[in-house]
């Protein structure tokens, strides 16, 4: 039933946008508002057909109605219901009738409540939003239908893809599609405009329009790195890959055209630039989507091979070319007779920057099609990793850094050098200061120096900027530090937000150095109690576990962590094996701090489980990446938010818009929040144990015993002595297997000056007597009474020996069963034989 309903909505939903092109072109022609009215009923009724096929889906997901083949492909009866209704977009259709409800859904906000300046535009706009809406409805009917039923009807579904199941996931393609639908109404409003011949303020008009789909986009492209981080484990966040890039190209073009558009708006400057990078943001758009969803690329996100990619090329080309074709016939109203004050002035800045981050948007496509064009055009493949963008694009975006140093403090040409000296203070500061703090941390390598002086420039001149305003409106209300900083951003939220937002950057520039420049990474072999080595860090593996479920048998490490001898927490990373899927997804734990993270991947172990394979990476400075991230999306946020009622707003609209300010923070915090907890969230692969096993070398924790005789004895008493402490129990198998070697050991041994203890852990004295006479024992046994021995020396599994010198050293661990044999080469090696 459901299938035939969705299909009717979306078929009715194209019907009705398409009416919706015709009647708005007719009142244009006709100029009768009659047919503009039905028209923008025309764009209402899509949105709401839209909506209900949406709701069609999720309801068909939640109930299990795997008649529909989205359904049974991406859903079963297991999967959680949160997950089963975030698989409403974990696939190629029900992304596209997402998409297809959020365009219509933004074409009926943009038409509903339009502003003075807006409504001359707002008819051709309506024109465009509602041709986009109805190719996406097109491709979603007739090319990749959600609502398309299947026979015979199975049982069960196949559930999500394993790689989705995370938290970014369930944000993140919403986000990213918030925003590529986002830029199409800015390409809508600057097409308007030149056919209207209104170039002068369109990109005031749509500017809140492209701050929503910037924000949408970096939220989602924040949101993927994380879940890159977290969930590929391959060690880090940003792997230039070209479904990322398809995100992220839109992205830079859409941060040009708000750089842009502050200087049209200013001085009506930079017209064609504008015009050029609305077009192009939405034309990255189609093209992210035509790579993704054509199989042109290769990726562990993109989608399968469709039958959609020609018709998304057509509709690159019909877009770009007719927006060109449009642009150069309007040429003369793009035209602007100033000229720049100077390349050192604050427009020269500007014009460089969008210089940068137009060739960073060139530099990052022809990365991303690089390895298709040359197997089509050439026998021989070139992937463009991570070293070839780091190569390309490092000193574009060093470049970035030092114009975010230097364009706040430069104005006209003729002020620059009165300027810099006032001003200049500050950037050497931050020039000489952050490359010290560097050196002093431990980082090295001229790149990188050159990296943290340009941050240093940049953070100087942002934190100076801020203090200096700080300082004058401090002065001018009389007021305190807090309140002045409130005032600041309640009177320009627009300027102070974009602070922020520079802030953002640049702190998240230094987790870029750290992470691209000193990141360590190697793979280790780990056998149980052997420390091993890497970067500063110890690491002891401690236990392995497996455990299945009804779709996935999981294998879990314990990894114990010291850093300078010194327990700090256990790591847990683990691996889950789908058999329906046959795929492994391994979950990294990670311990992180603000100078580093240490990033455990269990990548294998061995058929008996004692020894494990771990690949082990240090990303100095990762913390920076989401902390700066967040940074700059609460700037974007304050950017956004509209500003403080006037005064001469009547009582009505100031009450209006003080509502939705108050509803708009409630969900800006809670969208922030959100946010900052998918990214830095409880870790489940961290744990901290009362306390640590000690390694070898150190001093052995003091104990006193209490023996199944009624005597006692302490590590102090057999101070001069080797002493072997055994923890084990009757009711552990593998303990009774190493008892004859360890009463062997202890007659071979007892007059050589070794003392051999045995420690029972949560066991029953009358078992433990039993055992005992079982196997004929003879040397001391204690009950540790509540396990405070155990917990004190780090205790995670029975049976565990430990190997004290003399002096009261720990010199030799055993976890798992000791063999006699190797007891006995370790009391030789102690005993200096």
């Amino acid at each position: 039933m459901l299938s035939e309903v969705g299909l009717i909505l979306i078929g009715l939903a194209l019907v009705v946008s398409l009416y919706t092109v015709g009647a708005t072109l007719f009142s244009i022609r006709s100029r009768d508002p009659r047919w503009a009215e039905s028209g923008r009923n025309g764009v209402y009724a899509a949105t709401g057909l839209l909506g209900v096929a949406l709701l069609a889906l999720l309801i068909a997901f939640l109930d299990d109605q795997f008649q529909i083949r989205y359904v049974a492909l991406h859903s079963n009866r297991a999967l959680p219901i949160y997950l089963k209704a975030s698989a409403v977009w974990a696939g190629q259709e029900g992304s596209l009738l997402l998409w297809c409800f959020l365009q219509a859904l933004f074409a009926a906000i943009t038409v509903a409540r339009p502003s003075n300046r807006s409504k001359p535009l707002v008819p051709w706009a309506t024109v465009f939003l509602s041709l986009i809406t109805s190719f996406f409805i097109a491709m979603t009917l007739f090319l990749s239908n959600p609502f398309t039923a299947q026979d015979p009807v199975p049982f069960d579904g196949q559930g999500m893809n394993p790689l989705l199941r995370h938290p970014g996931m369930i944000f993140h393609p919403p986000a990213l599609y918030l925003g590529y639908v986002g830029l199409a109404v800015p390409f809508a409003f600057a097409l308007a405009a030149l056919i209207t011949r209104r170039v002068e303020d369109w990109p005031v008009i749509v500017r809140r329009w492209t701050l929503g789909a910037w924000l949408f986009l970096g939220l989602g492209l924040l949101l993927g790195a994380r879940w890159a981080y977290d969930v590929l484990g391959w060690g880090g966040y940003w792997g230039w890959d070209p479904v990322e890039n398809a995100g992220l190209m839109p992205w830079i073009t859409a941060t040009a055209l708000l750089h842009g558009s502050v200087i049209q708006e200013q001085r009506g400057k930079f017209k064609w630039w504008n015009v050029l990078l609305a077009v192009m943001s939405f034309v990255l758009v189609l093209f992210g989507t035509f790579t993704t969803r054509s199989g042109l690329i290769q990726s562990v996100h993109a989608f399968a091979q469709s039958p959609l990619g020609p018709y998304f090329l057509a509709a690159i080309a019909v877009s770009l070319t007719g927006s060109l074709v449009l642009a150069i016939v309007r040429r003369s109203e793009l035209s602007s007779t100033e000229q720049l004050d100077g390349f050192l002035s604050r427009e020269g800045m500007f014009l460089l920057t969008l210089i940068l981050f137009s060739t960073l948007t060139v530099s990052v496509m022809i990365g991303s099609v690089l390895p298709t064009l040359t197997d089509a055009l050439t026998s021989r493949r070139f992937e463009a990793g991570p070293e070839w963008f780091d190569m390309v694009t490092g000193p574009q975006l060093a470049g970035m850094l030092l114009v975010l140093g230097l364009c706040p403090v430069l104005g006209r040409a003729a002020s620059v050098l009165n300027r810099l000296r006032s001003r200049g203070l500050p950037i050497l500061l931050g020039a000489v200061l952050v490359p010290v703090i560097a050196v002093l941390a431990g980082f090295q390598g001229w790149a990188s120096m050159i990296g943290f002086g340009l941050v240093g420039i940049a953070g100087g001149t942002a934190v100076a900027e801020y203090l200096r305003d700080l300082a004058a409106r401090s002065r001018k209300d009389g007021a305190g530090p807090l309140r002045a900083l409130l005032a600041l951003f309640s009177r320009n939220r627009r300027r102070y937000g974009g602070y922020l937002v520079h802030i953002g950057v640049i702190l998240m520039s230094l987790g870029i150095i750290g992470t691209r420049l000193h990141t360590v990474e190697s793979e280790e072999v780990l056998s149980f109690g052997r420390p091993v080595e890497v970067e500063g860090y110890t690491l002891v593996y401690e236990d392995l576990e497996r455990s299945a479920t009804d779709e996935y048998i999981r294998t879990t490490a314990t990894v114990s962590v010291y850093n300078e001898g010194t327990y700090v927490l256990s790591l847990r990373p683990w691996t889950d094996s789908y058999v329906s899927y046959e795929q492994t997804v391994a979950t990294p734990a990670l311990r992180s701090i603000l100078r580093e993270d240490l990033y455990l991947v269990l990548a294998g172990w061995s058929s008996d489980g004692a020894s494990i394979t771990l690949k082990v990476v240090v990303n100095p400075l990762a913390s920076f990446l989401w902390l700066g991230g967040l940074i700059f999306m609460a700037g974007g946020a304050v950017a956004f938010w509209p500003a403080a009622p006037s005064r001469r707003m009547s009582a009505l609209e100031t009450r209006r818009r003080t509502l939705w300010a108050a509803v708009g923070t409630v969900v800006g915090v809670a969208v922030l929040v959100a946010t900052g907890l998918s990214m830095w969230g409880p870790n489940p692969g961290a744990v901290v144990m009362p306390a640590a096993r000690p390694l070898v070398g150190q001093e052995a924790p003091e104990f006193r015993l209490e023996l199944l005789d009624g005597s006692s004895i302490s590590l102090a008493d057999l101070q001069g002595q080797v002493t072997v402490v055994n923890f084990w129990a009757s009711w552990c198998q593998s303990c009774e297997e190493e008892l004859p070697a360890l009463q062997a050991i202890w007659e071979e041994y007892d007059d050589q000056g070794v003392m051999l203890v045995g420690v029972l852990y949560q066991d029953e004295i009358a078992a433990a007597q039993g055992a005992i006479s079982q196997f004929g024992l003879t040397y001391p046994i204690g009950m540790d009474e509540e396990d405070r021995i155990a917990t004190t020396y780090g205790i995670t599994g029975i049976p565990e020996t430990f190997v004290i010198d003399s002096q009261g050293v720990v010199n030799e661990v055993f976890i798992g069963p000791v063999s006699g044999p190797e007891l006995a080469q370790a009391l030789d090696n102690v005993l200096g034989r």
